[in-house]
């Protein structure tokens, strides 16, 4: 487990923020739908700004690199006019599950849960905090995605996503 926290020590401190299509950072969400670009691993360590799905591809590297069993997964609001979402990583190790969350700010760790399922529950139950709106907790579905390519708009990496496994 040593290796896994110092890796959340190295990258707990990237910035969130995105690149638009002329390479520009941007640290506020406005207009980002519409100008949103993947960047490649490299950049987002170099420029240390990163959305969550980025982030979670940064940890993807690091658990499959390291044989360790992971899993990304989104987190979408149904039926929200925003499409209120984020992204997390969870990893298995010696018979727990753990979410390995380094993007959203209140709630940055690596946390050990029993279950997979006690992890959704847990987000159904606190995501509240990061849409920052009322919500029906019905309406949350979780996404088992797969890698997604620098490049992308976020438009596309949300059609990606809602065409993989439901949890």
């Amino acid at each position: 487990m040593k290796e896994i926290f110092d890796y959340f020590n190295d990258i707990k401190n990237i910035n969130y923020g995105w690149h638009d299509k002329e390479g520009k950072i941007h640290e506020k969400l406005a207009d980002y739908r519409e100008n949103f670009v993947q960047q490649d691993s490299d950049t987002i360590v170099r420029d240390n700004y990163a959305v969550c799905w980025e982030m979670c591809e940064l940890q993807r590297e690091f658990f499959n690199k390291n044989n360790i069993e992971n899993k990304t997964i989104l987190a979408y609001l149904n039926k929200s006019r925003n499409n209120a979402c984020h992204t997390f990583s969870v990893f298995y190790k010696n018979g727990k599950v753990y979410w390995f969350e380094a993007s959203w700010k209140n709630k940055k760790g690596i946390h050990e849960f029993n279950s997979l399922d006690e992890i959704l529950d847990y987000y159904r139950d606190n995501f509240e905090d990061f849409a920052r709106s009322e919500y029906n907790k019905e309406d949350m579905l979780f996404y088992d995605y797969d890698g997604i390519i620098p490049g992308m708009n976020a438009e596309q990496f949300l059609t990606h996503c809602l065409q993989c496994k439901t949890l």
